[in-house]
């Protein structure tokens, strides 16, 4: 009897040895495999323009990006915001230091040479650069094409300047106020101007530059001031600073044009339409191809056909004739459909004007 409860013992022991241990591998399989799933979640960091986050438009529209994936795809991403250029190579330097980011994204093309100085000293570390055409090995730089995006907005104040002109005699002229003197604005400058004049040869684009992307008081001065000289319609690239356009336009019954982020509700009455860039999309897109193994270096280009360019008249409450955003469209299928090419400076904006003229 006591034999038989000894090998009973002895058989309990055995299967209660044997379910530890199984359970101690199977913890540490949960366990592994956790950390194997930590470490396929992305780290992203970005480095913002010196606007920062809150400027309701190409700040704000990235961050969107970062939480959507964020939502989707389960990254983690922390993010800087130096207020002063010096600051720009400091940021980027630390993230880089950690070397915990699968990929370093730098906002604005006044990051550009300190972007180059830092991807030298990381070969391996993986950057992306917005509004900017660098070439590197390690640098995926985002361009699109400024110069597609403001002519839309520009057909619509060159079409309405021309029918007032043609009714009242009103001034035909229109304005566009940059942020700061930099090659993508003024392309976009380019083409709001390309815009409007081929719809309104005889019609004047004036322009200027607040040299400040956080300062809607002083944008809001240089709109009132083309406003005083006959300018109706103002269509800004100035960060937080057209805020201020917006304003000066409800002041004096003006009207302004919104960029990137659809900027009409911020007043219906005055903002006619925004041209959109969907830098949400992009910034999502870009951080999936790292998520997929599919991300590539060198300089990528979009723009109307790509769908990552608009124009959109949701939120406003100015009215248009039908036939007005119309004419918009069938411009719009020319560009997309490679019919049509916009300038993208000077010189060629003078050569294009005297050879493209629209033609219902």
């Amino acid at each position: 009897m006591v034999k038989r409860i000894d090998k009973v013992l002895v058989i309990l022991l055995i299967l209660i040895s044997t379910i530890f241990f199984v359970a101690a591998i199977v913890l540490n399989f949960n366990n592994n495999s956790n950390e194997k799933g930590k470490e396929k979640n992305l780290k992203i960091a970005v480095i913002f323009t010196g606007s920062g986050l809150g400027d309701k438009s190409f700040n704000d529209l990235i961050y969107d990006g970062l939480l959507k994936a964020q939502k989707e795809l389960g990254i983690e991403f922390d993010y800087s915001e130096p207020i002063h250029a010096e600051d720009y190579e400091k940021s980027i330097m630390e993230f880089a230091e950690t070397e915990e980011y699968q990929l370093i994204i730098a906002i604005g093309p006044e990051q550009e040479a300190d972007v180059k100085a830092v991807s030298e000293k990381y070969p391996n570390q993986k950057f992306t650069l917005i509004d900017s055409k660098l070439e590197a090995k390690n640098i995926s730089s985002l361009y699109t094409r400024w110069e597609e995006q403001a002519f839309l907005n520009g057909v619509v104040a060159g079409l309405l300047s021309k029918e007032e002109y043609e009714k009242i005699g009103y001034m035909n002229k229109a304005g566009i106020i940059l942020g700061m003197e930099v090659p993508h604005l003024r392309e976009g400058a380019i083409g709001f101007e390309a815009g409007y004049r081929y719809v309104n040869p005889d019609g004047e684009v004036i322009s200027a530059v607040v040299n400040d992307f956080k300062n809607p008081l002083k944008a809001r001065e240089t709109a009132l001031l083309m406003y005083s000289k006959g300018v109706k319609y103002i269509q800004h690239l100035a960060g937080a600073s057209g805020l201020g356009v917006f304003s000066a336009a409800k002041e004096v019954g003006g009207y302004a044009f919104g960029i990137d982020e659809n900027q009409n509700y911020f007043d219906p009455s005055v903002i006619i339409s925004t041209a959109t860039r969907y830098m949400n999309q992009i910034i999502f897109n870009e951080i999936k191809y790292v998520n997929d193994n599919s991300w590539n270096d060198g300089v990528h280009l979009s723009g109307l056909k790509e769908g990552i360019i608009d124009i959109t008249r949701e939120g406003s409450e100015v009215e248009l004739d039908d036939n007005i955003m119309k004419t918009v469209n069938k411009i719009k299928s020319k560009i997309v459909n490679d019919e049509l090419t916009i300038p993208k400076n000077k010189e060629e904006l003078e050569a294009w004007v005297k050879i493209n003229k629209y033609e219902n």
